[in-house]
């Protein structure tokens, strides 16, 4: 009589488990530092639902932040206003509609807006981390494209110039004109470090890559402190299931970049000591308050732990920032349901189904709450419902014989 759990959802035990089952894109875009596009989502799985308490694990998380930390809060007090940034450029073009150059610098400023939004979601609760096409461009990167394209109007010359618009069409998916124009950066300045980076990451995204490691190498012969040369080869080491030399790469990231989360993210999502995931998944946080999926980990790494209530707290976070976000709002409902709170728990998996789209886990566990408030025919319909949608399904057909 167990609820029904399933990928990113429920309980689990090990930080492993809920590492990201995606493609090499959809990791990048989530990094928010990287430009990248499509998702493709492997088959969901099952986990095995375990419930324990390690001794001492808060205690440990209490402890004070290490000099990693505090390089973090010291660097997040003296970042620059972002829309003071954007004030300044918009009146240095209204000054000046000739100035290229800050034409260029809005259209790399649109770009880190793009890039931002790609790992947060609207107050409407509608994701924007949601993939952007050729068709379709985000705001964000059609306002970028019309920036660099005025920035090459007037000066159709300069390298930098072709390498922004090349990291335009690769997070819009353009990947073949990505491409192009990122060869004519290299033409125009063989020495820019910018243009190394983007080809590296380019490269990546096609899995080629000796062809990644060549030209990130490149651009770390140019500059061995650049944060996010190592961050792109991690992932590349990462993709050849090279995990201790993906988390030393990530680890050099943030020894050059105290603020660069995407590797926070990334050491906690394949960090096996759970004191240790907690803190690189809040560091993410400190830098980028609001970043949803080191919210959602965070959350699944303390319900995994037993901390069902500090959980609840980053769940009911995420739902401020996306009141639909399916997962929280599942896993809000779950909690309840293993604590014997039908009623809160009915309200939460009704909210859940009221999003659309079959969800069986939820109308299952729907099924078992009713089933346990002893309201036998709804139970019933809920159960009839999920092996009317999927034949055969283990936990509607066992409920059903509860209920004989």
């Amino acid at each position: 009589m167990n609820p029904v759990t399933k990928v990113n959802r429920g309980i689990v035990s090990d930080v492993h488990l809920f590492k990201r089952r995606t493609s090499i894109k959809w990791r990048c875009l989530c990094m928010g530092t990287l430009f990248l596009t499509k998702v493709m989502v492997s088959s969901l799985q099952r986990w095995v639902v375990v419930l324990f308490l390690p001794l001492g694990f808060w205690f440990l998380l209490a402890c004070n932040s290490d000099q990693v930390n505090q390089k973090v809060g010291e660097e997040r007090k003296s970042a620059p206003d972002a829309e003071a940034v954007l004030k300044d450029l918009n009146r240095r073009i209204a000054m000046n509609g000739s100035d290229a150059t800050a034409y260029a610098e809005r259209a790399d400023w649109w770009l880190q807006r793009d890039r931002d939004v790609s790992v947060n979601t609207t107050d409407s609760g509608l994701a924007v981390s949601a993939e952007a096409s050729p068709d379709q461009p985000r705001e964000a990167l059609r306002k970028a494209m019309a920036d660099i394209k005025s920035a090459l109007l007037l000066d159709t010359g300069n390298a930098l110039f072709y390498c922004i618009l090349g990291e335009i069409y690769t997070r819009i998916g353009l990947i073949s004109e990505a491409d192009d124009a990122l060869r004519v950066a290299m033409a125009r300045n063989p020495s820019l470090v910018r243009a190394y980076l983007r080809r590296g990451e380019l490269a990546l995204i096609n899995r080629q890559y000796s062809v990644a490691f060549k030209y990130l190498n490149e651009a770390l012969r140019r500059d061995k402190r650049l944060a996010e040369a190592y961050l792109l080869k991690g992932m590349t080491h990462l993709e050849q299931k090279d995990t201790t030399a993906a988390r030393s790469a990530w680890l050099t990231a943030i020894e050059q970049d105290p603020r660069l989360y995407a590797a926070y993210l990334e050491l906690g999502l394949s960090e096996p000591d759970p004191r240790l995931a907690h803190r690189y998944f809040s560091n993410v946080l400190e830098i980028r308050p609001g970043h949803t999926e080191a919210l959602y980990a965070r959350a699944m790494l303390l319900q995994g732990q037993g901390y069902p209530d500090s959980a609840r707290q980053d769940y009911r976070a995420l739902l401020q920032l996306n009141k639909s976000h399916r997962d929280a709002l599942f896993n809000l409902a779950y909690l309840d349901l293993l604590e014997q709170k039908y009623d809160p728990a009915l309200q939460g998996f009704d909210r859940v189904l009221a999003l659309g789209s079959a969800d069986l886990p939820a109308l299952a566990n729907r099924g078992l709450c009713y089933e346990m408030m002893d309201r036998k025919a709804e139970a019933s319909a809920d159960y009839r419902e999920c092996l009317r949608l999927q034949k055969g399904y283990p936990q509607a057909l066992q409920g059903l014989n509860r209920l004989k």
